[in-house]
């Protein structure tokens, strides 16, 4: 990132600021991936069924939500209720037969917040930045109307987050509620009899942070990203030292540009991308990373999506983290075709790809055929043992804003790994009927029922 690159401290909304971060950012010319002739397709032949995980979030129990927003104060036992919960939606993982499971972040209002709440320096007042489809669909934004999360979904709900005003340092009392919240997760998962080694834990990236929450004290954006790494590196090592598989969540490398960034050109975000890339990897320096994953995506709201960056422009950068473990979009209209990209320049070896193949978005239920098939397309370019069933995002981004109910999150979950298991396997009656496949007791009921 140039030196240049400047937010002043009077640019309080996101387009003054990416205004004033325009003008004086310097940005090398755009350096396109090092194209290769492409690998020769594995042998589905040697296809064997994968495991399968989720991205974080998942819905929280409906007497929880005001709890977590801060709406009502929690009662007395709500320590108890709340590792009851812990264990119940890490049983339901289980049930539904993932492979690496976590506590649905339950406790959060959502996932960045607690992050933040957790360091010095944020007591400033900013406005959320804005999607940049959904400032141009304007009909389709007015459904929107009165929900409010980490962005400006709508011009008619205003959306305040915090800004930093401060330096920013993470704080003691930050390390004891995260204490609070890993010895949660681990009491519930030695009480399901669950190793850590297949419990992860997330935790926002630096560059993530600086997507939600503005800047009105540090010079640059890279000194920005460079005090919220330092900081936010105590809590990734804690993590880590804790025995969970850290992951960081890392939006800003795809939902950035057309939110935070989204007055920029597509060669100034990638500068802006490989600064928060190379700021957390300094942060995880030190960890093993096999232990540890990330997440890209485009964001979880509903919109059209239609000023999403290409994965193309960006898939560079992402292989450069330090995380050995990559979660992507893989299956929504706007990316599903984007399997072919990784095709297109040289992927380090030890990457293992966690591609999204359901919807967290949608309530239409994904056929299995469909999801062993997506798997098997990123299986094409890295052979199923680099290979790991993921969904798009999360179920439950903020508390009470769900895309999904709770009973078709969990089908969802259950399909995406009976495709995963498929995997491999012949397919001449696949897609004839769901009755091929290991389905929940009340669908064979139902389908009984029927005939």
């Amino acid at each position: 990132m140039a030196k240049g690159m400047k937010v002043t401290k009077a640019a309080k909304s996101p387009s003054k600021a990416m205004k004033a971060m325009k003008a004086a950012m310097k940005v090398t010319k755009k350096k396109a991936p090092t194209k290769i002739t492409p690998a020769k397709p594995k042998d589905p032949s040697t296809f064997k069924p994968v495991l399968a995980t989720h991205v974080g979030s998942l819905p929280r129990p409906a007497w929880m939500v005001p709890i977590v927003r801060g709406d009502e104060a929690p009662p007395a036992d709500y320590k108890q209720k709340l590792h009851e919960a812990t264990v119940a939606v890490m049983k339901k993982q289980l049930d539904a037969g993932l492979h690496e499971i976590n506590d649905g972040e339950l406790s959060r209002k959502d996932y960045v917040s607690e992050a933040r709440k957790r360091m010095t320096g944020f007591g400033g007042l900013g406005q959320a930045a804005p999607a940049a489809d959904l400032v141009e669909m304007k009909d389709f934004s007015k459904k929107l109307e009165g929900r409010k999360g980490l962005l400006t979904l709508t011009e008619k709900t205003e959306v305040k987050t915090a800004s930093c005003d401060a330096p920013i340092t993470y704080t003691a009392e930050g390390l004891a509620d995260l204490q609070e919240e890993m010895d949660r997760v681990k009491a519930a998962a030695q009480e399901l009899g669950i190793p850590l080694t297949r419990v992860f834990f997330t935790s926002p990236s630096p560059g993530t942070l600086a997507t939600f929450f503005s800047n009105d004290y540090y010079e640059t954006h890279e000194k920005f990203i460079e005090a919220l790494a330092n900081a936010m590196k105590t809590e990734y090592h804690a993590i880590s030292a804790a025995g969970f598989k850290l992951q960081c969540d890392c939006p800003d490398l795809g939902m950035g540009r057309h939110t935070r960034f989204s007055k920029c050109t597509i060669p100034e975000f990638r500068e802006a991308a490989k600064c928060h890339v190379k700021n957390m990897n300094a942060a995880l320096a030190g960890l093993d990373p096999a232990r540890v994953r990330m997440h890209v995506c485009w964001g979880n709201y509903p919109g059209p999506h239609h000023h999403d960056i290409p994965l193309a422009d960006i898939a560079d950068i992402v292989v450069q983290a330090f995380p050995q473990y990559i979660s992507v979009e893989a299956c929504n209209p706007g990316h599903a075709h984007e399997h072919e990209v990784w095709a297109s320049f040289k992927v380090p070896e030890d990457k293992v790809f966690m591609p999204g193949v359901v919807d967290t978005t949608t309530s239409h239920i994904e056929h299995p055929r469909l999801v062993a098939q997506r798997l098997e397309a990123y299986a094409r370019t890295f052979g199923t043992k680099r290979v790991i069933a993921c969904t798009d995002c999360g179920f439950g981004t903020a508390a009470g804003a769900n895309n999904l109910t709770e009973d078709i999150v969990w089908q969802k979950m259950k399909t995406m790994v009976t495709g995963a298991k498929s995997v491999g396997k012949k397919t001449e009656k696949a897609s004839v009927c769901w009755m091929l496949y290991d389905q929940p007791k009340a669908v064979l009921e139902a389908s009984a029922v029927g005939a």
